[in-house]
């Protein structure tokens, strides 16, 4: 537009838009880019924690990089970021260990992962159930359901198609789509 100064966008853009909105959605990550990420602040925390010998920095990763990748996970990843992050910890930890390790390696590494795992146990227990209440939050029980159907594709064709309540219907083949859900055909060789 002619009053514009030179180089502005007369348009809004999506951020400025979602903003003005009240509704601002921050970044998501993928299931990948999340458990990425947790190993990083993991590997930083643990690694800081045992060059400092203050263990609290180990606890402290393992808080928020577990929350942290619930709460930026997109929705239909939440399960895999729900359950990952005890076991990224614990390799970790071994990883850590092993890296640090003085005298016998493998003796160092197995002792000083047991007693860093023993030490934080109650903090990964507050670390799990805070990113599951997070992710509970975030659409977790409808992920679980997702999987259910796709690990039970007889499941769905068991409702009656048709029926009063029933949101399925049904197909050429005469399989039911119940909830948008369509299973696929079974290829036999």
């Amino acid at each position: 537009m002619a009053g514009d100064p030179p180089g502005s966008d007369p348009a809004p853009s999506d951020r400025a838009r979602s903003q003005a909105g009240g509704h601002r959605r921050g970044p998501r990550l993928t299931g990948r880019g999340a458990i990425a990420g947790m190993l990083l602040v993991f590997f930083i925390g643990v690694l800081a924690a045992d060059w400092l010998h203050w263990s609290p920095l180990a606890d402290a990763s393992f808080l928020i990089g577990s929350a942290a990748a619930a709460w930026y996970t997109k929705q239909r990843d939440l399960l895999t970021v729900a359950v990952s992050p005890p076991l990224l910890f614990f390799i970790v930890v071994i990883c850590v260990k092993a890296l640090t390790a003085a005298g016998s390696e493998l003796l160092s590494t197995v002792e000083g992962a047991a007693l860093t795992l023993a030490n934080v146990a109650p903090w990964l227990f507050i670390g799990v159930v805070l990113s599951l209440i997070i992710a509970w939050f975030r659409g977790l029980p409808h992920c679980v359901a997702e999987l259910r159907r796709d690990l039970r594709p007889e499941l769905a064709r068991r409702r009656p198609t048709g029926s009063a309540g029933s949101s399925g219907s049904a197909d050429q083949g005469g399989t039911a789509a119940v909830g948008g859900y369509q299973p696929a055909a079974k290829r036999y060789r």
